[in-house]
């Protein structure tokens, strides 16, 4: 019961991205002087769900464990993503993102496979993920480099 409510808790963490993130397009528009609040705040919510997820891994001793692995994958694939979108903006970046999308949906589908309940948490991953890379190949097209 206690693993369960972690990774819920987890996923929760996650989810905060969304409010988080409506509160950095009000920064980043009306008042951008405070966008750096918006940076800190997000970067200090992915390492706490990073730290609780490898606390969930070594805690965890069913197959629920791959969900917290699956959400582990998703950070560091989403990390990866918000360094291109910030201060790392180079081109190979691009391509260390993709290497990290592959292994994440790698991750993902052996999830699907050996998870019996939060089945959902993988399918929406690999949904984000999918969003995440269809915007990172447009713009290596846009960038003029090719695919």
């Amino acid at each position: 019961m206690r693993e369960t409510s972690n990774l819920k808790l987890n996923v929760y963490l996650l989810l905060a991205i969304i409010p988080l993130s409506a509160l950095g397009y009000y920064f980043a528009v009306q008042k951008e002087e405070l966008f750096f609040l918006y940076e800190w705040l997000l970067a200090a919510l992915v390492i706490v769900s990073v730290l609780l997820s490898i606390k969930n891994i070594v805690s965890i001793k069913n197959e629920q464990k791959w969900i917290a692995v699956s959400i582990l994958a998703f950070l560091l694939q989403f990390s990866v993503f918000g360094l291109f979108l910030g201060p790392l903006t180079h081109f190979w970046v691009i391509y260390l993102y993709y290497v990290v999308a592959v292994l994440s949906v790698a991750i993902f589908i052996i999830t699907m496979g050996k998870s019996k309940r939060l089945k959902m948490v993988p399918i929406v991953f690999t949904i984000l993920t999918a969003l995440f890379t269809f915007y990172m190949l447009f713009l290596n097209a846009m960038w003029g480099n090719g695919f």
